[in-house]
C-alpha cells in the first residue's frame, strides 16, 4: 500500500476484513432462511479470495421463479433485519428483468466501501411481464455521482489514479459540476460530494459520509496528488534515510495550497511502511559492533556521551564517541525513545565506555533539549 494503511477503529476508517466476512455470512444466512429452496453465495473478489480491505460485498441470491416477485418485494425487510440500511437502490438496467435484478445496499455503521451488490436471480425465470413491486429507491444521477465519489476514493487508496480520474470525471458530469477533476483528490472528492448534495438536498447525509470518508485518508489522497517525479524523489530520499529532505520535497512539490508539515509527516510514515521490505536493515547496537566502530575512528575516543536529538519522527538518544584535538562528537548509534528508549541507550553507553576505558556522560537525561552543554564545553 501507499501512504497510511487501512485504519481500524470506528467510523469510515474501520476496514477490518474479518468483520466484513462475518457480515457477509450473516447476510447470506438471512437471505437463504427467508426463502426456502433459495441459496445465497459470494461473488467477486471475496469469492475468489483476492479481496483487499476496500473491497465491497458481492452476493448472488438465487430464488425459485415463482417466488421471484415476493423476494423482490421483501428484500429491504430481509436486509434491514441484519443491519439498518442507509439506502437501497436498484440498477436501472435490470429494473424490468424477469430473470435478474441487481440492487445496491449501503448499511448504517459500515464503511461506504463495503456496499453490498446483491444480484437476485430467478431459477427458472419468473413468469409474467412488466415491472414487479418496487423494492428500492430511485437511482438519481446525483446518487450515482456520490457512488462515483466513493469508488474514486477507493481507486486512489489502491494506487489507481487513472481509474479515479475517470470515475471523478463521470461523477462531476452527472452532478452538473462546472469543472472536471483537478488532480487534487481530496478537493475533487469533496467538491463532488458538495455539488451532489446541493442538487439533491435529500442526499446530504450520504454526502456528509463521503466527506468523512475522504477525511479519514488525507495522507493517502495527498500522496497520489503529488506528481510522479515527486513521488519517486520522496521514495529515494526515504530509502536513503533522508527523512527531512523527503518532507521538504513534498512541501516544495508545487501543489497549491502548500501541504502542511503534519500531513507530510503522515505521508512520510506511510512511505516507511510501504517501503519496509526495501529499507536497509537497522544498524546493530551491540557493544562489540560499537567498540569496533569506535576503534576505526581517526583518533581514540576520550569519552562516550549520550545526547538527545530529534528527527521527523520524534526524539532519539544518540551515542557519540568524543574525540579531542579538535573536539568533536562522532555518532555511533541512535535509540528511538519509545522503542529502544533511554534505558537501553544508557546501558549500552556505559558498557561501551567501560570497554574503551573512558568516562560515560548523558547530556540532558531529564528533558529533550538539543542545546544541552557537551562534554568539551568549559574544557581547554
Amino acid at each position: 500500500m501507499n501512504g497510511e494503511g487501512p485504519r481500524r477503529g470506528t467510523g469510515e476508517g474501520e476496514l477490518d476484513p474479518v468483520r466484513r466476512a462475518a457480515f457477509a455470512q450473516e447476510l447470506m444466512r438471512a437471505l437463504a432462511a427467508h426463502c426456502p429452496g433459495s441459496r445465497a453465495e459470494l461473488r467477486g473478489s471475496l469469492a475468489r479470495g483476492t479481496a483487499d480491505a476496500y473491497s465491497d460485498v458481492d452476493l448472488a441470491w438465487t430464488v425459485p421463479g415463482d417466488r421471484f416477485d415476493a423476494c423482490l418485494a421483501s428484500v429491504r425487510e430481509v436486509l434491514e433485519a441484519v443491519r439498518p440500511l442507509d439506502s437501497l437502490r436498484t440498477d436501472p438496467e435490470s429494473r424490468d428483468s424477469r430473470e435478474r435484478r441487481l440492487v445496491f445496499a449501503a448499511f448504517r455503521g459500515l464503511p461506504l466501501f463495503w456496499r453490498v451488490d446483491l444480484e437476485i436471480v430467478a431459477s427458472p425465470a419468473a413468469r409474467g411481464e412488466g415491472h414487479s413491486a418496487a423494492h428500492g429507491d430511485d437511482w438519481s444521477p446525483y446518487a450515482s455521482a456520490l457512488a462515483n465519489a466513493v469508488a474514486a476514493t477507493k481507486a486512489v487508496l489502491r494506487g489507481q489514479p487513472q481509474n479515479a480520474q475517470g470515475l471523478l470525471e463521470r461523477g462531476l458530469r452527472r452532478a452538473g459540476a462546472p469543472e472536471g477533476p483537478s488532480g487534487r483528490w481530496f478537493d475533487d472528492i469533496c467538491r463532488l460530494a458538495g455539488t451532489a448534495a446541493a442538487r439533491e438536498p435529500g442526499l446530504s447525509p450520504l454526502a456528509d459520509r463521503v466527506l468523512r470518508l475522504a477525511g479519514s485518508h488525507p495522507a493517502r489522497l495527498l500522496w497520489w496528488t503529488f506528481p510522479a517525479g515527486v513521488r519517486e524523489r520522496v521514495d529515494e530520499l526515504v530509502l536513503a534515510g533522508r527523512d527531512i529532505q523527503a518532507v521538504h520535497a513534498m512541501r516544495e512539490s508545487g501543489i497549491e495550497p502548500r501541504p502542511g508539515l503534519h500531513l507530510c509527516m503522515d505521508v512520510l510514515t506511510g512511505r516507511h511502511h510501504a517501503l519496509a521490505d526495501r529499507m536497509p536493515p537497522p544498524p546493530r547496537h551491540d557493544v562489540d559492533t560499537l567498540a569496533a566502530a569506535a576503534g576505526a575512528l581517526p583518533r581514540d575516543p576520550v569519552a562516550v556521551e549520550a545526547v538527545r536529538d530529534g528527527d521527523t519522527r520524534g526524539w532519539i538518544v544518540v551515542l557519540t564517541a568524543v574525540l579531542a584535538g579538535p573536539w568533536e562528537g562522532v555518532a555511533l548509534a541512535d535509540f528511538r525513545i519509545g522503542e529502544a528508549g533511554t534505558g537501553e541507550a544508557v546501558r549500552t553507553g556505559r558498557e561501551l565506555a567501560e570497554r574503551l576505558g573512558v568516562p560515560f556522560r548523558f547530556a540532558g537525561p531529564d528533558e529533550p533539549d538539543t542545546d544541552t552543554p557537551r562534554w568539551w564545553d568549559g574544557r581547554d
